[in-house]
């Protein structure tokens, strides 16, 4: 039987009679000891715990209790510390190697190994590499309505660079946007319109550990010359080991990173050791190079969200030049999905010959047009008196004459 340790204590009479001897944990670093405590009874012989301690802990009510009192220690991390024996999975089958690597030192994973399957991944379209660290010195600031902050600069690129991805025919599914701050993930629905993004997931560090995505971008919202970087822990949520594990952890194949990361490397011994890694590999830069899928030779460099209007529908800013199936030249910038010329709309004069006309008149209308009756106007001769009139040409002699007369 399974169940939420609230639903243990719930039922807890019912198990006791049930009497389980072999109780199994999952999650058992994320969960409160007194919560695990209410599933054991007298009957159990074997308790099976399956965490991470070098993640997220159990969040409690009451700031001051974790603080004070390490209530927010689990059972896990409280019998790992005191040297009870436990078994280590060191293969990941996850993120791709330049994302795991970031955690293979000796406070994440030292031991940390890379399944065969994870070096088998696609490239990350439209971007030339699969990682990187986007840093910038724009201003964070503080929201008024909150204790959380909050950075519009990262939170209007995110928005532009999303677009871009989704520009590149992934789903929106595939996307989840992270960040450390209820502020900034405010900020963001904001900034990304429903009618555009709904599907791609915004939410907070702490709402997403145990889950995984194709491409996360992080914001990580801290920037502001006004920190004190010889305080302990300067940059708050940002500087926590276990959320630091948690966010660089959550990517298959692309991890898009926005923050300020001379100040971070300055605040946070963690921080430094990655980034000093990280500026080895020539991945920590003041913008990101966008790469087009079909002229691989075009690039741009986005360092703003402005930037990305130089790649409007995802491709480059030339113009796409091939064919639609009418037979004019697609009228757009160069891009990546709809190749095919399915779902573009042609507005230029339609070339064919009218089927509907006997004559064999060109069509008038626009090329997305149904071409319709013809409506160039012809000298027809009216049966009863012979006469001469200009009428549509699909309209009969006697029909259209007499409709005249009408009116």
């Amino acid at each position: 039987m399974g169940m939420t340790t609230t639903g243990a204590a719930k039922y807890r009479k019912i198990l006791q009679r049930v009497k389980p001897q072999i109780i199994i944990v999952e999650e058992a670093a994320e969960i409160l000891e007194s919560h695990i405590v209410t599933t054991l009874g007298d009957s159990c012989k074997h308790l099976i715990l399956i965490g991470d301690h070098k993640q997220l802990r159990p969040s409690t009510t009451v700031y001051e209790l974790a603080k004070k009192y390490e209530m927010d220690i689990s059972l896990f991390e409280r019998m790992v510390r005191n040297g009870v024996p436990c078994i280590t999975l060191e293969e990941q089958h996850c993120m791709r190697p330049e994302i795991s690597k970031l955690l293979r030192r000796e406070k994440l994973y030292p031991t940390l190994r890379d399944h065969e399957t994870v070096l088998r991944y696609d490239k990350v379209k439209g971007v030339d590499v699969n990682i990187q660290f986007i840093t910038h010195e724009e201003e964070e600031y503080f929201s008024g309505d909150s204790t959380s902050y909050l950075n519009p600069h990262e939170a209007r690129y995110i928005s532009a660079l999303c677009r871009y991805f989704l520009n590149q025919g992934y789903p929106k599914e595939n996307i989840t946007i992270l960040t450390p701050y209820m502020g900034q993930v405010l900020l963001l629905r904001n900034e990304m319109p429903k009618s555009v993004f709904d599907g791609v997931r915004i939410t907070a560090v702490d709402n997403f550990q145990g889950e995984e995505n194709d491409i996360i971008v992080l914001s990580l919202v801290r920037s502001s010359l006004e920190i004190n970087v010889s305080k302990r822990n300067p940059i708050g949520f940002v500087g926590i080991e276990n959320r630091i594990c948690v966010a660089l952890s959550r990517a298959k194949y692309g991890l898009f990173v926005l923050g300020n990361f001379k100040l971070l490397e300055r605040s946070s011994q963690l921080w430094k050791e990655i980034i000093v890694e990280l500026r080895k590999a020539n991945l920590v830069k003041p913008y990101l190079t966008l790469r087009c899928e079909n002229h691989p030779e075009m690039y741009t460099y986005a360092s703003t969200a402005h930037d990305f209007e130089n790649v409007p529908i995802g491709g480059c800013n030339k113009p796409c030049g091939k064919y639609l199936p009418c037979g004019h030249i697609c009228p757009r910038s160069c891009h990546v999905v709809d190749i095919l010329h399915e779902h573009v709309t042609c507005y230029r004069p339609c070339k064919k010959i009218n089927p509907n006309c006997t004559l064999g008149h060109q069509c008038t209308k626009k090329c997305h047009q149904k071409c319709g009756d013809c409506k160039i106007v012809v000298v027809k001769v009216i049966p009863m008196c012979r006469h001469l009139a200009e009428l549509p040409c699909h309209l009969d002699p006697f029909t259209g004459f007499a409709m005249q007369s009408v009116k």
